[in-house]
């Protein structure tokens, strides 16, 4: 059982002014693109023959299910979602937590057999970024043209600075392949690397001090993100 205790909000302030930027972060922008090193297939796999299912209880429900998998000590960043589109027509419990470095953290509760599910944890690209990422939503999109539905997220960051404030976003997916008895929860990298999918709703101040808005932000909502996809030729 894995468990995920509550990120300690007492330490100090880790954000950073503007211009104090990691050497990741592109020169002109005010946050990392959100998958920079997802082009590694980073994923936890689990060998079904060999993984212990966990079974569900005769009255219970998906929200105690993750819950008893997560331990009293994970707090969910948002309410589970279940799903069939991810696993192969599989009823999939879906839950994030926010682990100890600040990195949204997913886990999926694949059911194997019925009343018996197989447990993949998985690392997402919403990590800190001057501060704690916000799960804004969870859904599913079609990530190649003709395809089935992968799992999606939507995250937000707050940015308050001394010439900079507002709201980032970040859309990222991620895919549940399974291969025989194995299972592992992949980013989808063509998406996860295209800067299209980060996006800012910030006012700066300009050389007279002066608060000025930004450029719109392309999506703040789920809509708007399959909104983006479609112009890309990916019809929902």
């Amino acid at each position: 059982m894995v468990t995920h205790p509550r990120p300690d909000r007492s330490r100090p302030d880790r954000s950073r002014a503007p211009g104090s930027h990691r050497p990741r972060r592109s020169p002109g922008g005010w946050w990392r693109s959100c998958v920079v090193g997802w082009g590694l297939a980073v994923s936890l796999v689990a060998n079904a023959g060999a993984a212990e299912l966990i079974n569900r209880g005769p009255s219970e429900s998906d929200s105690q299910l993750m819950a008893r998998v997560l331990g009293a000590s994970a707090e969910l960043a948002q309410d589970v979602v279940h799903s069939t589109d991810i696993a192969a027509g599989k009823m999939t419990v879906i839950g994030f937590v926010l682990g100890e470095d600040s990195t949204l953290i997913g886990h999926l509760l694949v059911e194997q057999s019925p009343g018996r599910f197989q447990h993949v944890e998985f690392p997402t690209a919403c990590d800190e970024e001057g501060g704690a990422p916000k799960l804004e939503a969870v859904f599913f999109a079609r990530t190649v043209k003709g395809g089935g539905r992968d799992l999606g997220i939507l995250c937000s960051w707050e940015a308050q600075h001394a010439i900079v404030n507002g709201t980032l976003y970040a859309a990222s997916f991620y895919r549940l392949a399974e291969t025989g008895d194995r299972l592992a929860v992949e980013p989808v990298t063509n998406l996860n690397k295209d800067k299209r999918f980060t996006t800012s709703d910030l006012t700066h101040r300009d050389q007279r001090g002066n608060w000025v808005n930004g450029p719109k932000p392309t999506f703040t909502t789920v809509a708007g993100v399959k909104k983006l996809l479609k112009k890309m030729g990916i019809e929902q």
